[in-house]
Order: structure tokens, then C-alpha cells, then sequence
């Protein structure tokens, strides 16, 4: 399910189901970073927001929430001094907590209830003020560089590229190995773990294939750092309330979704379960650029990877850059953290993707440099000696016709935007188009192609360069 469809009818008569259904979507990371790309200047959900139908309202300000954009804030603030309707009120204030602003939400003085028909709302009202509020609560927390022993550490990478995060996790002066899909360490240098660009996660592997009952794993897991955590239930079918009421009854501490240093992840499968810990706090910083994404915006993990993947086939230091389907920049972030380049250029015809990536660049204080234009009417100075680049994939953005198109023409351009030498590494999910593309081709040749996973999707990558014998 794509958010395009929803994000479309936010003006419409059908606002209030569309707006439910990107909540809805906004649970995920992916979901949520497609929603804000698509959204642009926000101004659709705004007047969501001050919307005459109160189920319109208190949608929008559960989805603002949910995306957790500064953006919001000024909006969600205002509508705090004039929503009168009380079941819209519990989402506006829960939204304004996501949001960090913890002045508005103590200055919020709950509605005093009329009767028996508003005792229900009210306290509702009151509750969510309490619960909005619990994640300002410091309780003694401290961020953590080293573990108190050293620890097997599990460190995962986008599907395809743990060459990638071994490689890196060597530079670091670890030493991985293999080991169920993951590189694993052992170290008490949780921070070196967390520079690690190319990784998705660190998990703490606690036991193997227990039996799936509350007690037992409370027996199993024992101590657990801190006294307030997460239960993180994954593979379960059945009752899950239950089953995580059960555990937190049996774990020592408190099961605090809303503020908490450890997540216990209980990996289930038929009656057995895998137990891990992750550490929620570690500092990690890894990626300063990351401030705004676009409609399908590359993970950073997997920027990264590519990036690290696409240096192998570089001939020249300090290589000119160019990404001609840039978004919000992420690939040539990526790029220059693993050396320098001479030029960083990002082309896109987006101009709101343009601004987020000049927005990412001053964050992250790139070198980088951003240009609104059609690639195919673009003209360079000089040929870059990297193309990378995340291509529009069709089922996200645009759509395979738009893509026929689109492939051919880019490719008849790829060799001209080259310098001798030069390489092009291309990312999409359009392995056949862009493969019948390469065939057809004059003066290109298709050195390597390798096939990934991200978020369900299985990607390819091309390496292709300059063919001077055609």
C-alpha cells in the first residue's frame, strides 16, 4: 500500500479516511518518510488541521504526530488555543508531546467537566496530558559509550551489502565475523559499534530458542539494564497485549513505551522465541544530513553501503560526483563521509526535493551543491568520474510508463555525462527495463550487476562505464 493515493484526497470529502489510513502507514519508518515526501510544503495537511469537521482535525493532528515534523508545531500550537471539540483534544496534545514541546503541553490547562456525558472525554483529555508528558521524565538515564563487560554484539546491514559493514567494521579496528545473516563482535565498545555508517541495528544476543512462555523468559532475560524498557514482540500471531502483560508482570523494572533505555526484542517463531537486547541509549550521530527526506528517500544505511560499494570501481581520487536523481542528497552525503571529492553535484527536477537536500547540506555541512533541472537537459562542465544514483523506481515514484521513457532517454545521455574512465553505479527496482536499456546502448558496457533487499523491495545495482570500442 503507497500513501500517493491517501495523500491526494486530503482536501476532498474523503480527508478524514485518507488521513486515518497515512496513520495508519506512518507506523513505520518507511511509511513515515514516504508520507512527509509526498506531502511537500505541508499546506494540505495544515488546513486539515482547521478543518470545520472534527474528525478531520483530530486525524490530521494524530498523523502531524506521527511524522514528528518541526513543521507542524506552529500549527499544532495554535490549534491548541481554539479546539473546542473534547475527543479531538487527547490526539492534539499526545501529537504535541511527539513534537518535543513541552512548555505548550504544562501550560495546557484540561477543560473541567459539565456532566455525566463529558466525564469520560474529559479524563481522557487528562490522561493523554499525563501520558504526552512522560517522555519529558529523566529518571537518571545516560548516554553510554562502553558496556560494563565485553559483549557479543549483532550488527545488521541492508540485505546484500554485510561485505559492505564488515569491511567498515574492520576500519573501526573490530573484528566481525559471519554469523546468522549479521557481523558479529565482541567488544565493550558499544560507540565504535555506532559509527558504523553501513549498519541498520545492534542487537545484544540474550537466548536461543526458549519456550514461549512469560516466566520463562523473564528467567532467561534476568537483569535487564536500567529499570524501564520496551517489549518489542515480532513474528507473534496471537494475543499480543496479553502475552507483553505477562512479560512485563514477570520482568523486573517497568514496561515504559514512552520513555526507556533498553528494548527486549522477542523474535517468535510456532512456541519458541529468540531473545536480544538493543540499547536505545547510545549516542548515535552517524548521520547529521538526514534533517528532511523525500517520497522514497534511500535508507542512510543503505546510502552508505552504496556508497562504500560504488568506490570499489573508482579510478581517480578526489572523483567529480554527480547524482542525477539526487532527492534529498542522501547518496552524496554518504559519498563524501568515506573521502574526498573534487564535486558533489545533485540534479533534480523536484524543486522541493532540491530545497530539502540544500536544507541536509547545511546540516550535515556538506561540500555538496544542488540544481533544479531535468537531467536530461542538464550540461556539465566537465564528465563526472561517479554516477551514483537511487533511479525513480516506478512503484514509488512515477510510475514503469513514466520509467520506459524516462530509461531510455538517460541511458542515450549516460555516456556524455561520463568522463573517460568514469563509472556509473544505478540503483532500481527496474531490473528489465534498465537492462534492456543497457543492450540496446552505444558505448556503454554493463560491468557488474548485484541484486539487494530494502523494506521488501529487491533492488538491483548496474556498474557501467565507458565502452570506447563501441
Amino acid at each position: 500500500m503507497t500513501a500517493q493515493p491517501y495523500v491526494s484526497q486530503l482536501t476532498g470529502e474523503a480527508a478524514g479516511e485518507a488521513l486515518s489510513a497515512l496513520c495508519a502507514l506512518a507506523k513505520t519508518k518507511a511509511g513515515r518518510e514516504e508520507i512527509n515526501g509526498l506531502l511537500g510544503d505541508r499546506l494540505a495537511l495544515h488546513r486539515a488541521a482547521s478543518s470545520p469537521t472534527p474528525k478531520v482535525r483530530k486525524n490530521a493532528y494524530r498523523l502531524m504526530g506521527a511524522l514528528e515534523d518541526g513543521r507542524d508545531l506552529p500549527v499544532l500550537r495554535a490549534a491548541l488555543q481554539t479546539e473546542e471539540t473534547l475527543f479531538a483534544i487527547p490526539s492534539l496534545l499526545l501529537a504535541l508531546g511527539r513534537l518535543r514541546d513541552e512548555e505548550s503541553l504544562r501550560a495546557y490547562a484540561p477543560p473541567a467537566s459539565v456532566g455525566p456525558e463529558t466525564d469520560g472525554l474529559v479524563a481522557q483529555i487528562v490522561l493523554a496530558k499525563e501520558k504526552a508528558l512522560q517522555s519529558f521524565e529523566t529518571y537518571g538515564s545516560e548516554q553510554i559509550t562502553r558496556l560494563s563487560t565485553p559483549r557479543r554484539i549483532l550488527c545488521y546491514a541492508p540485505e546484500g551489502f554485510l561485505d559492505m559493514l564488515t569491511a567498515e567494521l574492520v576500519e573501526l579496528g573490530l573484528s566481525p565475523t559471519a554469523e546468522a545473516g549479521a557481523a558479529a563482535v565482541t567488544t565493550d565498545r558499544i560507540d565504535l559499534v555506532y559509527r558504523s555508517n553501513c549498519m541498520t541495528e545492534a542487537l545484544l544476543p540474550l537466548s536461543q530458542d526458549v519456550p514461549l512462555d512469560a516466566e520463562e523468559i523473564a528467567r532467561r532475560v534476568g537483569e535487564l539494564p536500567g529499570d524501564r524498557y520496551r517489549i518489542e514482540l515480532r513474528g507473534y500471531t496471537r494475543d499480543r497485549r496479553r502475552l507483553i502483560a505477562a512479560l512485563a508482570k514477570a520482568l523486573p523494572g517497568q514496561n515504559n513505551p514512552s520513555a526507556y533505555d533498553t528494548e527486549l526484542r522477542v523474535d517468535c517463531h510456532m512456541d519458541r522465541a529468540d531473545l536480544y537486547l538493543k540499547l536505545w541509549n547510545v549516542r548515535d550521530d552517524r548521520y547529521p544530513w538526514r534533517q528532511r527526506t523525500v517520497s522514497a528517500s534511500i535508507h542512510p544505511a543503505t546510502a552508505s553501503c552504496l556508497a562504500r560499494y560504488a568506490m570499489q570501481y573508482e579510478k581517480r581520487e578526489r572523483p567529480r560526483v554527480l547524482d542525477p536523481f539526487c532527492g534529498c542528497g542522501s547518496l552524496l552525503f554518504a559519498r563524501e563521509t568515506l573521502g574526498p571529492c573534487r564535486v558533489l553535484v545533485g540534479v533534480d527536477k523536484s524543486g522541493s526535493a532540491v530545497e530539502s537536500a540544500r536544507v541536509n547540506a547545511r546540516a550535515g555541512k556538506s561540500r555538496a551543491s544542488f540544481v533544479t533541472k531535468d537531467i536530461l537537459r542538464f550540461e556539465g562542465r566537465e564528465g563526472f568520474d561517479l554516477i551514483l544514483s537511487n533511479l525513480p523506481f516506478g512503484n514509488r515514484v512515477g510510475s514503469h510508463e513514466d520509467n520506459t521513457r524516462l530509461y531510455d532517454r538517460f541511458v542515450r545521455r549516460l555516456r556524455s555525462l561520463l568522463a573517460p574512465g568514469g563509472v556509473a553505479v544505478l540503483y532500481t527496482m527496474e531490473y528489465k527495463l534498465l537492462k534492456a536499456c543497457l543492450d540496446r546502448s552505444r558505448g556503454l558496457a554493463l560491468r557488474e550487476q548485484k541484486r539487494t533487499e530494502a523494506g521488501g523491495l529487491l533492488p538491483w545495482i548496474f556498474v557501467v562505464d565507458r565502452d570506447e570500442a563501441r
